[in-house]
């Protein structure tokens, strides 16, 4: 067993010493949605004496399947931050493979459950498992029944334009809506990466960057420049972050950089989080790297008066 934070990370098929109330879903974004259901597993929890656990993949089940979901919305070292945040006591984790995938539905169960004292389950009322997806809340309920186990089954959480979805959340990241996606996230979308040497090429300018590795299993939201917040030592600071590519130095490559306004201590090595709060602008190639420096410079304004 490994420990992140408060919260405590296991395999699912793990033994547990503790009685458990389980909150079962893929769970890949942790949306307003997602957050209601772990709450309803916390509060079931603490009615039975129990500690909550929250099920999820640490991989991304469509890459193993072939299926386009063009990455995660939240990596799983970004879900367990956020679960630690939700102050939720374990994560139990399960890697996906062909092998897991073809798991009948009781069976994935009674693997879940064999090594821990399960008091209770929250799922959501669309909640499918096992094999093809097999497994329904009727075939859960019937199980929960006959182990002495307590169901509760939340209802979607939904808005005007029906359910609040991880597809919905991830098609506004690409069209870069950020404040909608945040809406529905319950928190600014954010990115944990290490800070590498980059081009230097900010530093040039007026305006050195901590160029983030970009998680290879994570969802590229549309290019632009954003008003964010970076976590350093314990503090979040002011930023501006350019998401994508940099045509005013003919390089298409795909990154993060992030200039921290008032910051200018090394950052090499460190893993730090990036919070977007605001899309400022396209991206565009400029005439000269001056003109970029006074674009830049409006986007460092903005982040100054931003109230956000």
């Amino acid at each position: 067993m490994s420990r992140w934070k408060g919260i405590k990370t296991i395999e699912y098929t793990e033994r547990c010493e503790d009685e458990l109330v389980v909150a079962l879903g893929f769970f890949d974004c942790l949306h307003i949605g997602h957050v209601k259901l772990i709450e309803s597993a916390k509060l079931l929890a603490f009615k039975n004496n129990a500690k909550c656990g929250v099920f999820t993949f640490e991989n991304d089940p469509f890459a193993i399947l072939g299926k386009t979901n063009c990455g995660q919305i939240l990596n799983f070292e970004e879900r367990l931050t956020k679960l630690d945040d939700l102050r939720v006591d374990y994560c139990i984790k399960a890697r996906f493979d062909r092998e897991f995938s073809q798991s009948k539905p009781l069976e994935f169960l009674q693997r879940l459950a064999s090594n821990k004292i399960v008091k209770g389950v929250v799922v959501g009322r669309d909640y499918t498992f096992g094999a093809k997806g097999e497994g329904d809340v009727e075939l859960l309920a019937n199980w929960c029944a006959d182990n002495g186990v307590e169901l509760v089954v939340e209802p979607f959480a939904e808005d005007k334009d029906g359910k609040i979805s991880s597809t919905r959340i991830r098609q506004l990241l690409i069209d870069g809506d950020l404040q909608q996606a945040n809406v529905y996230l319950g928190q600014p979308y954010f990115v944990i990466g290490q800070v590498a040497h980059g081009k230097r090429r900010g530093r040039n300018i007026g305006f050195e960057t901590a160029n983030v590795e970009y998680p290879h299993d994570k969802l590229k939201i549309k290019s632009g420049s954003y008003y964010t917040r970076v976590l350093v030592d314990g503090v979040w600071l002011k930023s501006v972050t350019n998401v994508g590519e940099h045509p005013t130095f003919d390089d298409m490559t795909f990154n993060i950089e992030s200039h921290i306004l008032f910051y200018e201590n090394d950052l090499y090595g460190k893993k730090i989080t990036v919070r977007f709060l605001q899309r400022i602008r396209d991206i565009k190639k400029f005439a000269s790297k001056e003109e970029l420096a006074e674009r830049i410079s409006k986007d460092v304004e903005f982040a100054l008066e931003s109230k956000l």
